[in-house]
């Protein structure tokens, strides 16, 4: 008896220990690496930097190796270099800035807190410097540290052996060049990939050209190498499983995990939202096709119809895209249109959410989305959320938003119109959806997805 009992203090120990082995996790970079020298950050952007931020400060324990991705060879970096890397994104992206040191969304509040100008030409354009050509950019990268890097990274897979492993990419970048991620096959590491959207395939209309071609290399290489998926969304969740299931692909586990908002969105900073004298909508959104502005502007054609020089004003925060002469012809040159329109980029996160937080709702007409985070922002500010009826605004928003179809343009006239007279109610109602609303945070979800990457491949 007293034999068997000593037997199993030594077996249960061991078997314990291969369970509980550290993981090392080697988390892509290659996105935010040539973030280095501000402008307005995509979601995208934004998703790799919190995964990189959180995996590198708060999970050490994952043994984190940073990988960078490019089109001629994949490496590591140190993790001084990504340090440096990130602390310059956050400065660039002005992450931590009051809103009363961000001189782009002062210049903005004083605008929307002036009289409509109803001689205006032109609509008014808020933004920072003129970002930089990429080569340019891509120059402020620490390129020295590219010498060793295929080399170091050699060294970081050899040392991982007999420990679990995997590689984690959040950005989808480089994803269509799968010789890229041959490493990863000869040393037999598990990956797991973030893919935020199927949509390049499924509306090649909506986006620039060869992005179809692209993002269905990626779809490939998440076929061919993926042991598990992250996603944003049960819609996006479904549009992926179709896609590898019509290929002729595995599917892999596939996990939906919510993007999160970053701090200034929790109603817990303090925020400085104008003081309007005219009321104002506010679009987040890169300006692209699939936002749908076109028909936005057209809705705005009848406000000024019924409210002439008391229009209100329209925010649009966002980057310009591709495919969308049209919608910039509006922006640079409508008359009509000019005195009540207003585009901004290069806002700090506290300069966006202060100017959500004084607006009339936040405006999403969109045809088609993966996600869309700011609606969640909004409404996590206990901003009214006014939206297209799709899959993934309904996933988001639930019961808390207000919901019209896509090419609705009566209707979408006739709740603007209500929104901003005040006997009707309807701001006040749609004020009350917000109350019990919660988002989680951004933090939070990178914490959800690194639980998730361990479950997935057996080292949790």
């Amino acid at each position: 008896m007293a034999g068997h009992a000593f037997s199993k203090i030594w077996i249960l120990p061991s078997a314990f220990m291969r369970h509980c082995e550290i993981m090392k996790l080697f988390i892509d970079v290659t996105r935010i690496s040539t973030r280095v020298v501000g402008s307005t950050p995509t979601g995208i952007d934004r998703v790799e930097f919190a995964y990189a931020t959180e995996i590198m400060e708060n999970h050490r324990d994952l043994n984190p190796v940073s990988v960078i991705t490019t089109p001629f060879f994949s490496g590591a970096l140190r993790g001084s270099v990504t340090r440096d890397i990130l602390k310059r994104v956050s400065a660039a992206w002005k992450l931590d800035l009051p809103p009363s040191q961000d001189k782009i969304y002062q210049s903005l509040k004083d605008y929307l807190e002036s009289p409509i100008d109803v001689h205006r030409q032109r609509s008014h354009r808020v933004r920072g410097a003129a970002p930089l050509p990429r080569a340019v950019r891509q120059g402020f990268f620490p390129v020295r540290s590219l010498a060793r890097a295929s080399a170091r990274l050699r060294r970081r897979v050899n040392v991982r052996a007999h420990r679990p492993s995997c590689y984690l990419n959040s950005s989808q970048t480089q994803l269509e060049k799968i010789e890229r991620f041959g490493w990863t096959e000869s040393a037999a590491i598990p990956c797991v990939f973030f893919i935020h959207d199927v949509i390049p395939i499924d509306y090649p209309e909506f986006v620039s050209p060869h992005s179809c071609e692209r993002h269905e290399g990626r779809m490939e290489t998440v076929g061919r190498l993926a042991s598990a998926v992250i996603v944003n969304s049960e819609y996006t969740a479904q549009s992926v499983e179709a896609y590898l299931v019509s290929h002729g692909f595995p599917v892999p586990q596939i996990k939906v995990i919510p993007l999160g908002v970053t701090e200034w969105f929790t109603r817990k900073r303090r925020l400085e939202p104008p003081q309007p004298a005219t009321p104002y909508f506010v679009a987040v959104s890169t300006i692209e096709p699939r936002k749908n502005f076109l028909f936005l502007f057209s809705v705005w054609r009848k406000l000024t119809e019924i409210f002439g020089v008391n229009t209100p004003r329209l925010v649009i925060v966002g980057n310009r895209g591709w495919e969308n002469e049209n919608v910039l012809d509006v922006l640079d040159r409508s008359r009509s249109l000019a005195p009540f329109l207003v585009e901004a980029t290069d806002l700090s996160d506290s300069g966006l959410a202060s100017l959500l937080r004084g607006a009339t709702a936040l405006l999403s007409p969109s045809t088609v989305e993966g996600y869309g985070l700011p609606v969640a922002e909004a409404l996590s500010l206990g901003v009214p959320v006014i939206a297209s009826d799709i899959a993934a605004h309904r996933e988001v928003g639930r019961k808390h938003a207000t919901y019209l179809d896509v090419i609705d343009g009566q209707g979408w006239t006739g709740v603007l119109r209500d929104f901003v007279t005040p006997d009707t109610n309807r701001r006040e109602t749609a004020l009350n959806l917000t109350r019990n609303y919660r988002a989680t945070t951004l933090r939070d979800h990178v914490s959800d997805a690194v639980a998730f990457t361990q479950s997935a491949i057996g080292a949790a």
